[in-house]
């Protein structure tokens, strides 16, 4: 199983299918959880499964599309991963390495080299690996292991290097980086809120889009185990999520401004049938969730740079990941959109509302070919002409205005005097025979 350092997430239950083990999308007997290859292994495996998020995002056609372009899938995109390190490996374009925070001098955690697959691993026509295989990997080592077996001589991950990675990047030339993606989600300190702050509106200035992890449910062991209320629970609620969770505020850097922060769905492809599952057993309910995405059963690189391994979990770390590299995608595909238009189209295009968003999948779970398609026009800033209502407020119906009638005196004149005449000529009626005896 993964440990997710301060976060370590359990199993994934959110697939509750009775014939599958809970926790894990269905994989073949031969495909191996990509936890258990090393840098030592010296036999190549492959997983023979499909990647589930990759068929249920559609990346296949996605890809297709922003080929449309002219350029590859991510091409011409950076992505910064601040993670454990990444292996190099025949599947990733040259990777670029960065000044590393951590002590070892080679790589001890397979999550690195994961994620980085999960972003631009090159994969077959009809079965992707990574999102953006045309995108560049930037390795930038903010630790060594998730949980430090020798403290002196490795570093565990922790706000203070994440800073100093997210620093370096920051540094760097305006449009030498694209994308920063962060799969750590780790508890706020306060003492460092400004210079995580500072340090991300000056990404955001060089037009950076930082995608961080909401979180995964904590173990006993974590520091935001009691914090969120699972230790006065006891019996089956133990460890479960109590009523009202919400760990908005509490993540880092996901709470943090110019951030989109992504959550996992435990959806899964299960013998080409959709299965919608509840991820709130595996990932934390947060009111900072901007996106979601599957990650349950996605192919990845294991740590030996050749092979394709399984990530069974349902993870935001992963999902994070996932949306790094459709990130990457849409950049490559429109080349003159600042980072907030890239983020106006994954939330205008999210199954959610987007207007609105919920503790578990923001906006909705992001949708790359809807992103590549939907003739959209954000501004610069990321905003979209919104439908406005026209409302004159509470009136009431009125009767059409009369009409002055210029002719109105005449036809009352008209009118007497035809009454006149008509009188008149009765009376000369009823007169007649008597002036005609007289004269006789």
């Amino acid at each position: 199983m993964r440990v997710s350092g301060v976060l370590r997430g359990v199993l994934a239950a959110g697939l509750a299918l009775g014939v599958l083990a809970v926790g894990s999308a269905p994989a073949h007997a031969e495909d191996q959880d990509c936890s258990s290859i090393n840098a030592e292994v010296t036999d190549t495996v492959e997983a023979t499964s499909p990647s589930s998020p990759a068929q249920l995002m559609q990346v296949a056609q996605a890809q297709r599309l922003a080929a449309r372009s002219g350029s590859g899938p991510g091409q011409g995109v950076t992505v910064a991963v601040l993670d454990s390190g990444v292996a190099p490996s025949t599947r990733l374009n040259p990777i670029v390495a960065a000044p590393s925070s951590g002590r070892s001098p080679e790589l001890l955690d397979y999550q690195g080299t994961a994620i980085a697959g999960l972003i631009a691993g090159r994969g077959e026509p009809d079965k992707p690996i990574g999102i953006a295989p045309e995108a560049t990997i930037m390795d930038v080592r903010v630790y060594d292991r998730r949980e430090a077996q020798d403290p002196a001589a490795e570093t565990e991950p922790s706000l203070d290097l994440l800073i100093q990675g997210l620093r370096h990047v920051a540094n760097l030339p305006r449009g030498r980086v694209g994308v920063v993606n962060v799969s750590l989600a780790l508890p706020a300190r306060e003492e460092l809120g400004d210079a995580l702050r500072a340090v991300l509106a000056d990404l955001a200035a060089k037009d950076v889009v930082v995608v961080a992890a909401t979180g995964d449910r904590p173990e006993e062991s974590d520091a935001l185990y009691s914090e969120f209320g699972y230790a006065e629970r006891d019996g089956e609620d133990e460890g479960s999520p109590p009523p009202g969770e919400d760990a908005g505020g509490a993540i880092w850097p996901a709470a943090a401004p110019h951030v989109v922060a992504v959550n996992a769905t435990a959806t899964a492809l299960v013998e080409d049938e959709v299965v919608v599952g509840d991820a709130a057993d595996s990932v934390l309910r947060s009111s900072d969730t901007d996106l979601a995405a599957p990650s349950s059963g996605a192919v990845s690189l294991g740590m030996d740079g050749r092979s394709t391994c399984v990530l069974g979990e349902v993870s935001s770390e992963y999902a994070a990941a996932e949306v790094s590299g459709v990130v990457a995608l849409l950049r490559s595909a429109f080349p003159d959109d600042t980072a907030a238009q890239v983020v106006a189209r994954l939330t205008r295009t999210a199954t959610g509302s987007p207007l609105t968003r919920n503790v578990l999948t923001g906006h909705g779970i992001v949708q790359p070919v809807e992103a590549l398609t939907r003739p959209l026009r954000p501004g610069k800033k990321g905003q979209l002409p919104a439908t406005t209502i026209d409302d004159r407020g509470d009136e009431r119906a009125t009767a059409p205005r009369e009409q002055p009638d210029v002719l109105a005196s005449t036809k009352r004149n008209a009118v007497w005097w035809g009454l006149l005449a008509g009188g008149a000529l009765i009376v000369a009626t009823m007169l007649r025979p008597v002036l005609a005896r007289r004269r006789e």
